[in-house]
């Protein structure tokens, strides 16, 4: 199941920045979790986190702290 779910994001990685800015602070602090307990991660997964830890970084810097 774990697979199937990176694999999804992964597949939908090109689009992710742009979606993340409408992704509800519930599922953003649920992914942000998930990349952090995480490991041995691909490349792509990296980069999927990195834009995640981003986007918690632009909703800080605006007094809206979600993750």
């Amino acid at each position: 199941m774990k697979y199937l779910v990176w694999l999804m994001v992964l597949f939908m990685s090109g689009c992710l920045n742009n979606t993340l800015k409408d992704t509800p602070d519930r599922e953003l602090r649920q992914r942000h979790y998930q990349c952090r307990m995480a490991v041995n991660l691909s490349a792509a997964e990296i980069q999927v986190c990195q834009n995640v830890s981003r986007e918690c970084d632009r909703r800080a810097r605006k007094g809206h702290f979600a993750c």
